[in-house]
């Protein structure tokens, strides 16, 4: 397969180029790559560049369609690329500009939001979540059985607030085989069913996967913080969300749907057809983004563009400030990125070997136990499509992959990311 490295010394830099795949056709592929503004904040320029020819070879064997880097230090960006396409079929080519379903990176901007409440003493970590949202005050905790033959029990003590941001509540997604998760995948509520005012009234119907604070379990608790936030402010979670984080960061691209006057800015989404191939996967999750929903998914739902959430991310390593606008407080964000679970709950999942959970996001706890180049205390998250950001306060460093292939994990771009961004450190800060 022929390949074409395009090594770009100018500032900003567009390229259309022309690559063969393993079949012997020609693709249309789009490279837009941006070098540092003054130096390279302890970067390797040439290690820097391996990050483009791995991601390229992701595109080349039609594993994603398109994928966009970008690595910052010291408040600078050091490499960006934009490579592939936002939307294969249309011919358009990934744009910085490009609007993508962030699905799961949500949560640290919902996590956000909530604890702007917190600061105001609006409520306290220990607080029961049923003192806020009274419909989730006597739940079932499930003990074993599946069907009318399933066994529950009561809860021991019940939901606190930081069990929700730290996915110890017991909530679920349905995603795995469980008996739990099975009840999920039933539920009206799961099933984009259910009116606002229900939601929370069809959840209580469900058990709990165990009992609160003892083991982690990811799942709709962020989803949970989303309707505190509501019920604290008397406002949509999307509205408080544009007044107290996006308008005040001029994060101008983000939000719970996409208006049609950026529509063709917002990228498409691919699956694995039945195939095994790439393909546009139709009936995606969540809806198609198009209109304003009647829920906000605190969770999951909103949309973003790569330099939106990199404000967002600048922000939290700049300990809750950037650009002169202040969100959180200093502890505030040093409180939201410290591990908060229990020592026989790290790693929190057998993928997870060396992190612990914060509030919305993992974090580093063990650099040794890790099995990619990292810093103790790196956090962050990433969303089902396949978006990817991580935050180092040692290295003050902030990486974001952007993609939207379903499911996340398939194709491994972001790992790759994580370990070529580190690899290409020679300097220290």
């Amino acid at each position: 397969m022929k390949k074409i490295l395009l090594v770009l010394l100018s500032l900003s830099l567009t390229a259309c180029v022309v690559s063969v795949n393993e079949n012997g056709s020609k693709a249309p592929q789009s490279t837009v790559t941006s070098s540092s503004l003054d130096t390279k904040q302890g970067f390797s320029e040439q290690r820097l560049l391996r990050i483009d020819k791995k991601m390229q070879e992701y595109i080349d064997e039609g594993k994603l369609a398109g994928i966009m880097t970008l690595v910052s230090r010291n408040n600078q960006t050091v490499h960006f690329t934009a490579q592939g396409m936002q939307d294969i079929a249309a011919g358009k080519a990934m744009q910085r500009d490009s609007i993508f379903r962030i699905y799961s990176m949500t949560k640290p901007i919902t996590t956000v939001a909530a604890l702007t409440l917190w600061e105001q003493g609006k409520f306290h970590m220990n607080d029961p979540i049923s003192w806020y949202l009274p419909k989730l005050k006597n739940l079932k905790v499930y003990v074993s059985g599946s069907g009318d033959s399933m066994v529950v029990e009561d809860m021991k003590s019940p939901i606190r607030i930081i069990d929700l941001f730290t996915h110890t509540a017991g909530f679920s997604y349905g995603f795995t085989g469980s008996e739990v998760d099975k009840l999920y995948r039933a539920s009206p509520m799961m099933q984009g069913k259910t009116k606002p005012e229900d939601t929370l009234t069809e959840l209580a119907k469900l058990p709990l996967n165990h009992q609160p604070g003892t083991q982690w379990n990811y799942g709709i608790s962020i989803d949970v913080i989303g309707y505190l936030v509501e019920k604290l402010t008397g406002m949509k979670l999307g509205e408080y969300v544009k007044q107290e984080i996006l308008d005040p960061l001029n994060m101008q691209d983000t939000g719970f749907y996409v208006p049609a006057d950026k529509v063709q800015r917002f990228a498409e989404v691919y699956h694995n057809n039945k195939e095994g191939k790439t393909a546009v996967m139709e009936n995606e999750p969540l809806g198609d983004f198009l209109s304003d929903p009647a829920i906000h998914n605190g969770g999951g739902g909103m949309v973003s563009t790569l330099d939106d959430y990199l404000t967002f991310a600048r922000m939290l390593l700049n300990n809750g400030e950037v650009n002169g606008v202040r969100i959180l407080g200093r502890k505030t964000v040093e409180y939201m990125r410290s591990n908060h679970l229990p020592a026989n709950l790290v790693p929190f999942s057998s993928w997870a070997d060396g992190e612990g959970y914060g509030l919305g996001m993992s974090v580093v706890t063990d650099s040794g136990s890790l099995k990619f180049m990292g810093s103790e205390g790196n956090y962050g998250w990433g969303g089902m499509a396949s978006t990817y950001f991580r935050i180092d306060p040692v290295e003050n460093l902030i990486i974001i992959g952007m993609a939207q292939f379903i499911p996340s994990g398939t194709h491994r771009y972001a790992d790759d990311l994580r370990n070529l961004t580190y690899q290409a450190l020679v300097d220290k800060k």
